[in-house]
């Protein structure tokens, strides 16, 4: 999989809400305006990322990103007790050069909605791995950024080892292309560019 190359990715997670194409409930929308701290470790086995966000309206947000479940949340503090997290918008970095993993993790933007909406609307229940996120915008050295407007198919592969993410998506340029992400290693790869004709041939 090393062979294939890296992409920097703009990714939109949801933990609840199962969406053709990503969308914000304005009143619950938050903007990053500085990453304040982050810092990463493995709790009970899992990888997990932590960031501390101040937003541009000057609120502060403690939020934790599991990186083997794909699904982010809320840590609790005062006045949260009954607020969560679903919606996330994350810039993830190709460059593994940094500090920790949680370095590559940029969350540019996210909901912070009541619990009882959440119930309300999807009864909680949580979206299957392959659904929690999704190809948003993405670059590498041979792609110019390419704005994503339609995920044709999608599917999750075991490897046994980790579990390998691929997502075949159609472009503002209209051009499809194959990209993976590679659960353990925080990566995504481009894979190849997909004839049209022949994925679509029936």
């Amino acid at each position: 999989m090393n062979k294939f190359p890296l992409v920097e990715m703009l990714a939109f997670f949801s933990r609840y809400s199962r969406l053709e194409k990503p969308a914000w409930r304005k009143p619950y929308v938050k903007h990053m305006d500085k990453v304040r701290s982050c810092h990463s470790k493995v709790d009970g086995g899992i990888k997990k990322s932590f960031f501390s966000i101040e937003t541009k309206s000057g609120e502060l947000f403690d939020l934790c990103f599991n990186e083997e479940e794909l699904l982010w949340s809320l840590e609790s503090a005062p006045g949260l007790e009954d607020k969560t997290i679903d919606r996330v918008l994350a810039f993830i970095q190709r460059h593994k050069h940094t500090p920790s993993r949680a370095h590559r993790i940029i969350p540019f933007r996210f909901e912070i909605l009541p619990k009882s909406l959440v119930q309300k609307e999807n009864d909680g229940t949580e979206l299957p791995l392959i659904h929690r996120m999704q190809p948003y915008r993405f670059q590498s050295g041979k792609i110019n950024s390419a704005q994503v407007v339609e995920i044709p198919t999608r599917h999750m592969e075991n490897t046994m080892i980790t579990k390998h993410l691929n997502y075949v998506v159609k472009t503002d340029l209209h051009r499809f292309f194959h990209l993976v992400y590679i659960l353990d290693e925080l990566d995504w790869r481009f894979m190849q560019e997909v004839d049209e004709e022949l994925f679509f041939a029936r």
